[in-house]
């Protein structure tokens, strides 16, 4: 049997090991960990004694290498996993892929074309996250003009914006600020922007998103025009608003006060879905 197909069945063997682990080790508290830690070791063993068993080429370096190998692949996999069949078969393919190439890369031939075969893998690695990154800023701004939400946002004095929630889209656009001289203060804003045909300020207050499953403790109030708000047991308070055609929403905890989220409300502005995709 031809050195390659050997290591093709070997990497499938590790692989469909890997998925079985995944699939049948009991998920539950107290095992998640050990099922994951098997599951990650697995190879160390199996690749150590395919490598023998299929006799091939420098088989002790290939038994150690292709873990590590496959562990590359597996990252830069990573940047294109949307790509991937959301099933736990695709866990296999590092080590069908890894397996033979760390065969070949092993055995007797042109060792420049395999020195450049390392070489195209590592800089794909290296690649990985910018490209990862590209796709996900990619998807986020399709996702964004296809969801019909105003892009608006606020420019909060003394506050960045860190980081956007697009978990929510299409219903609605999650935004984070954190003071620039944050250390801790809890002093973060929470922000999010929703068509404003979804609801009512007034509406939007006596149902508040996202149903962290929070009960108000106050009733909700206008406390200006068109402004109303309430507030969760967990000490959030979240004031509702129209700014244009959005439905905005803009909340902290214990430490920020209701006129600190109202003054926050005249600086909504125009943001585009470039500048969302870069914070997310």
């Amino acid at each position: 049997m031809p050195m390659l197909l050997k290591a093709v069945l070997a990497g499938a063997a590790i692989g469909a090991s890997q998925v079985l682990i995944l699939v049948f080790w009991p998920h539950d508290v107290d095992n998640e960990f050990t099922g994951v830690a098997v599951m990650m070791f697995a190879p160390f063993p199996l690749a150590f004694l395919l490598s023998w068993a299929a006799r091939m080429p420098r088989w002790p370096i290939v038994g150690l290498s292709t873990p590590f190998v496959m562990l590359v692949f597996a990252m830069v996999m990573g940047a294109g996993m949307q790509w991937l069949p959301d099933s736990p078969v695709s866990l296999a393919i590092p080590a069908v892929i890894g397996f033979p190439f760390t065969a070949w890369l092993c055995a007797p031939g042109n060792r420049m074309a395999r020195i450049a075969a390392a070489g195209t893998v590592l800089l794909a690695l290296c690649a990985a996250p910018l490209v990862s990154k590209a796709i996900q800023a990619a998807e986020v701004i399709g996702d964004m003009k296809s969801s019909g939400i105003p892009l608006v946002a606020p420019a909060i004095p003394n506050y960045r914006l860190d980081s956007v929630d697009p978990t929510w889209l299409p219903e609605m656009i999650g935004f984070t600020y954190h003071p620039t001289d944050d250390h801790g203060s809890g002093r973060w804003v929470e922000v999010y922007v929703r068509p404003g045909g979804a609801a009512s300020p007034e509406a939007a207050c006596a149902d508040p998103m996202p149903d962290w499953s929070w009960k108000t403790v106050t009733p909700c109030r206008q406390i200006a025009p068109g402004v109303w708000t309430t507030r969760l047991e967990n000490g959030y308070t979240p004031v509702y608003a129209r700014h244009g055609e959005a439905l905005v929403q803009v909340g902290g905890y214990d430490a920020i006060t209701e006129d600190f989220l109202l003054s926050v409300l005249p600086t909504f502005r125009p943001i585009t879905a470039v500048e969302i995709a870069a914070a997310s």
